[in-house]
Formats: C-alpha cells, sequence, structure tokens
C-alpha cells in the first residue's frame, strides 16, 4: 500500500513519499530559495523525526527532509545511493537554496552525514555530527571542503570522542570550517535544542 501524507496549504507543506522520505517547507517565509537540512536516523527516518524539528524549520528558516532508507548497519554506498535519491526528490519539487543544504546524523549516520558531504562536496555544503565513530579520511579531499563548514558533538564520557576530537584537529590543520562541541554525558542524541543552536550555528557561518 502505498505509504502518502499530505498536509498543504497555501504556505506550508508537509509531504511524505512512497519511500517515506518526507519534506517540510515552512510556512509564512518569502518566495524565495530556502536552505534545507537532510535529517538521517539510525533506525531510518520517519515522519515523526522531521514533525518534532518544525520549530527549528520555522524559527531559522529552513527546509527538512528526510531520508528513510539510510540506516545503521546497512553499507554506506547504499546509504549514499539513497540520500543522492532523496535530494534530487528535493530539489525538483522544492525552491532550495542548492549552495546551503546540509546534513544531519547521530552516531552511525554523524559518520555518514560526514561521509555524503566528503563524497559530494559539490551538493552538501556540511553537516551536524553528534557522536559519530571514526571513518577514514582518505574520503576527505581538503582542496574541496574550503568554502564547506562543519558542526561536530560529542560527549565527555562518549566512546568516541577522541575521534571526533581527530577529526576536529584534522579539519583545523586543514583549514576547513568546523566547530567542536563537547557536552556533558555518554553516547546518546541531543535534544531539539542541541539542533537548534548546531543550525544557528550554520545559519551565521554560511
Amino acid at each position: 500500500m502505498t505509504f502518502l501524507i499530505l498536509f498543504l496549504s497555501i504556505s506550508q507543506i508537509f509531504y511524505c513519499d512512497s519511500d517515506t522520505d518526507c519534506f517540510y517547507i515552512p510556512k509564512n517565509k518569502p518566495k524565495k530559495k530556502l536552505p534545507a537540512l537532510l535529517i538521517l536516523s539510525c533506525t531510518g527516518a520517519k515522519k515523526e523525526d522531521v514533525d518534532s524539528l518544525i520549530f527549528i524549520a520555522e524559527s531559522l528558516g529552513f527546509i527538512l527532509f528526510s531520508c528513510h532508507k539510510s540506516r545503521n548497519h546497512r553499507d554506506f554506498l547504499l546509504n549514499d545511493k539513497d540520500i543522492l535519491k532523496t535530494y534530487q526528490k528535493l530539489v525538483k519539487k522544492y525552491s532550495v537554496d542548492t549552495s546551503k543544504i546540509f546534513i544531519y546524523g547521530f552516531s552511525g549516520m554523524g559518520a555518514q552525514a560526514l561521509i555524503s558531504t566528503f563524497l559530494h562536496p559539490e551538493i552538501f555544503k556540511g553537516a551536524i555530527s553528534v557522536c559519530a565513530p571514526s571513518m577514514p579520511l582518505f574520503f576527505i579531499k581538503p582542496d574541496k571542503l574550503k568554502k564547506h563548514i562543519f558542526y561536530l558533538i560529542t560527549r565527555k564520557r562518549d566512546w568516541n570522542l577522541y575521534h571526533n576530537i581527530n577529526l576536529h584537529q584534522y579539519f583545523k590543520n586543514n583549514k576547513i570550517k568546523d566547530t567542536l562541541v563537547i557536552t556533558e554525558g555518554e553516547h546518546q542524541i541531543g535534544d531539539k535544542f542541541e539542533l537548534y543552536k548546531a543550525i544557528s550555528w550554520l545559519k551565521n557561518n554560511f
């Protein structure tokens, strides 16, 4: 059965397609191209993952969209293929600023957000990564990322703490713009206000 949800008014769109990829367009925004954030989830992003962040879309003027098929315990190249498919839907259907599209993910999907940005710097402007594990650095082409930005979050008792510190140092050494936020706690996803701060930082550093 086709899974289809459509809430539509003159100024607002919230749509989930047959792949369970969802798209939210802020209401009452000027008719101009908006930046966008792709939301990933370890178990496959769903409608509720976007729905819980609508206040961010409205406050900061971001389109939110999600890729359901990308998830943990799946080949990262397959994830990447589906991320690109979702991206193509976004740019085909909606008025998005293609120079300001970012990816957000936690843990394994934090690593996926980074890797997809490294693989496709011409598509993604940067990433928000929370408690991401280590990843091969050969994916990174520093000369392709001079105009990109990255927001790294980790916890003081996160088992991935030093991987994030090392990645931050790598960015710094290669003059790639980023910031590293280390909070209290263990390996866990943050609340929506943590993400709000991250997106605000991106917006201030376009």
